[in-house]
């Protein structure tokens, strides 16, 4: 084995409640759909989980803080409190090394953000790594702002983050 699969940030936060990303019931279902693949492959899936603060809806022990999907036995949850999956946790490298991962896969929220940084976390420790297209979402830009989204869409977000780390 040398594939890990990240699924990074599929929290109920993106998925459930009246803020979900756009297109999440498909976009949850390719992701699951890809997880069981993997799964199948034999190839090491790991998780992400987000630990947002004390007034935040994902802090730890809220509903949206909580895995949408749930991982198999054996996988691992490496809860994180910034950006980059590897910055908060320092052994995930040693861990992903252990088990011979030489390339890594990610999949899950945000796009631009958690998705983006974790990549480019794995590879400054020296992973081929890569978001998997489609199997990531966002919010469009200027979706939390009082009169909604003004810019780019989400699929385009996404995109823009697949060109750049292709």
């Amino acid at each position: 084995m040398t594939r890990a699969l990240l699924v990074v940030d599929v929290q109920n936060w993106g998925f459930a409640g009246d803020w979900p990303v756009p297109d999440s019931a498909a976009l949850l279902q390719r992701i699951d759909a890809e997880i069981q693949r993997s799964r199948a492959a034999g190839d090491l899936v790991a998780w992400v989980q987000n630990d947002g603060g004390d007034d935040e809806m994902d802090a730890p022990g809220e509903f949206f803080w909580e895995l949408t999907l749930t991982p198999a036995d054996g996988e691992t949850v490496w809860r994180k409190t910034t950006q980059d999956v590897f910055e908060s946790q320092p052994a995930l490298a040693d861990f992903f090394r252990q088990h011979n991962i030489t390339e890594i896969d990610l999949i899950g929220l945000q796009s631009e953000m958690c998705v983006r940084s974790s990549t480019l976390g794995a590879r400054a420790a020296g992973f081929t790594a890569k978001p998997m297209p489609g199997l990531h979402g966002t919010y469009p830009e200027g979706f939390f702002e009082p009169d909604g989204p003004k810019g780019m869409s989400a699929a385009r977000i996404s995109a823009g983050v697949d060109d750049e780390l292709a």
